[in-house]
C-alpha cells in the first residue's frame, strides 16, 4: 500500500513514493532499501541519516523525456524499509546486509540500496556474488576505495575506504569486467589507482573524462562490462563539492548534476544491472538541500533506467 500522498505531503515518506512493503511479490521489479550505516567513516560522519532524509524528497514523475518512457508503467517499486544495521560491532553489521539483501533477490529483483556510507557496498556485492557469481562493477566516485587502512580502533579494515579491495580479495569482480569513474582529489601516492589495475579495474580519472567527454565515457563503461551481471555503486562525492556539499568527503574538480545524469542515461542502458547502490549523502552538511535534491534526481535515474532496461528486453 501507498502510505504517503506525496502531492500532498503527509503520511509516511517512502522512497520515489513508491509502495510500503515487506512482501515482494511476483509483480515486484525493483526494491529500494535503506542502510542507514556509517560506522566505517573515516572522516565525516553522518551518512546514517542519508536514507531517512532522502525519503523526504519528491515521488518519481513518471514521463521521462530523454528515455520517452512512463518509467511506471510496466515496471513496479517497492519501499523496502531499512535493513538494520549499526549494532555496534562492524562484522555482524556486514552480516545484516549480506542477510537482509540475500532475503530480497531472493525474488529475482533488481536492487537500489540507499546509504549509509560506502563500506556497505562490501556486503551488497558479497550478496550479489552468491546469487549470480562474480560480478562487473561500475564505480562512480572520487576515489578508488581500494585502500589498505585500518579502522579507527586499528581492529578492522572493514570502512568507507576499503569495500573495492575487500571485494577483490573476497573474489566479488570478474576480473577485467570492472571499472572505476571520476577519481580526483589529492591522495598520498598512486598506490590505490595502481591496486585497483593490478587487479583487473579500468581506472578514469575525473580529468580523463573532462578532456574526452561523457559520449567516450559512456562508451568505454558499456565495452568494460559487456554481458555480465554488474553491480553500480555511486557515491554522490562523484559531483563536484559545489553541487553536492552534503557528504562526508566532498571533492573539487568533479561533475555538475547534469553531466552526472547525462552519464548515467548513456552508460547504463542496456546494461545486466542486478543491484545499484547510492551513498555518503550527509544531510547535516548540506546547504539549501542541494545535494538531497541531486540525489533525488540520480534515484530517479536510477529507476528509469532500470525501467528502461525492462522494456528493452521485452
Amino acid at each position: 500500500m501507498r502510505l504517503l500522498d506525496q502531492d500532498n505531503y503527509t503520511g509516511i515518506y517512502t522512497f520515489l513514493g513508491a509502495d510500503y512493503s515487506k512482501e515482494i511479490t511476483d509483480d515486484v521489479d525493483c526494491v529500494i532499501y535503506g542502510m542507514p550505516y556509517d560506522a566505517g567513516t573515516l572522516s565525516r560522519s553522518g551518512a546514517r541519516f542519508g536514507p531517512g532524509v532522502l525519503r523526504k524528497y519528491g515521488n518519481c514523475k513518471p514521463y521521462h523525456e530523454e528515455l520517452d518512457i512512463n518509467i511506471l508503467e510496466n515496471f513496479k517499486m517497492i519501499d523496502y524499509g531499512d535493513i538494520d544495521v549499526l549494532t555496534g560491532e562492524v562484522h555482524e553489521d556486514m552480516y545484516n546486509v549480506i542477510s537482509g539483501l540475500l532475503s530480497i533477490i531472493e525474488n529475482d529483483v533488481v536492487t537500489i540500496g540507499v546509504g549509509g556510507d560506502h563500506t556497505l557496498a562490501y556486503p551488497e556485492m558479497r550478496a550479489l556474488k552468491e546469487k549470480y557469481g562474480k560480478l562487473a562493477l561500475i564505480h562512480f566516485d572520487s576515489h578508488t576505495d581500494t585502500w589498505d587502512a585500518p579502522n579507527r580502533d586499528g581492529t578492522t579494515k572493514i570502512n568507507q575506504d576499503t569495500p573495492f579491495r575487500l571485494a577483490v580479495e573476497q573474489e566479488c569482480l570478474e576480473k577485467g569486467s570492472s571499472i572505476q569513474v571520476g577519481m580526483r582529489g589529492p591522495i598520498d601516492s598512486d598506490d590505490d589507482y595502481t591496486y585497483a589495475r593490478e587487479n583487473g579495474i579500468t581506472v578514469v580519472t575525473a580529468k580523463e573524462i573532462h578532456n574526452t567527454g561523457i559520449e567516450a565515457c559512456a562508451k568505454q563503461i558499456k565495452e568494460t562490462v559487456g554481458d555480465s551481471p554488474v553491480f553500480v555503486s555511486l557515491d554522490i562525492d562523484f559531483l563536484d563539492a559545489a553541487y553536492v556539499p552534503g557528504t562526508g568527503t566532498p571533492e573539487c574538480g568533479g561533475f555538475t548534476t547534469q553531466e552526472t545524469i547525462e552519464l548515467l542515461q548513456k552508460s547504463l542502458k542496456g546494461v545486466n544491472i542486478v543491484g545499484m547502490d547510492l551513498v555518503e549523502v550527509a544531510p547535516a552538511y548540506d546547504s539549501s538541500e542541494i545535494t538531497m535534491y541531486a540525489s533525488q534526481a540520480i534515484l530517479r535515474e536510477f529507476a528509469a533506467i532500470l525501467s528502461y532496461n525492462k522494456k528493452l528486453k521485452g
